[in-house]
């Protein structure tokens, strides 16, 4: 039997007023120069933060709380997810949230050593953006939805 073990990876489509928090990954990090939703891996941490067992929800807060410094504290929804291999050829899985910001400070705070730089952009923006990737535009459409 040939097991697969995957790299779980969450990423969360943060909306404001119609746009989306976008970041732009380091020249040097996987997917570098790209933009992106915010996110990261899942840890095994996040088997049980603040008394919660929902492991993803947990990632998708600790993921953007140290990529860009916000702490959601509005409903997260699950959107789509998505498999690929990586760049060092790891099997990936992806899961993609949404939460549009109400109650949450939308104040950013990126982390240098993940982020290069970050944007507020509309789907238009984002679709028209010469660095955008195709998988980006595939999820956007799947938030849009």
């Amino acid at each position: 039997m040939n097991d697969l073990n995957y790299v779980v990876i969450v990423e969360c489509a943060i909306e404001l007023n119609g746009r989306y928090l976008i970041i732009k990954h380091p020249d040097y990090k996987e997917a570098g120069g790209l933009l992106a939703f915010p996110g990261g891996k899942v840890e095994l941490k996040d088997h049980n933060t603040n008394g919660s067992s929902n492991v993803m929800l947990n990632a998708v807060k600790r993921e953007i709380f140290e990529e860009v410094g916000i702490n959601l504290l509005d409903p997260i929804r699950y959107v789509t997810s998505n498999h690929f291999k990586s760049g060092n050829g790891s099997e990936c899985l992806i899961l993609v949230f949404h939460c549009i910001l109400d109650q949450t400070n939308p104040t950013v705070n990126p982390s240098t050593r993940e982020v290069s730089e970050y944007y507020w952009l509309t789907s238009e923006e984002i679709n028209q953006a010469p660095n955008s990737p195709t998988w980006l535009k595939e999820y956007l459409s799947c938030v849009n939805e």
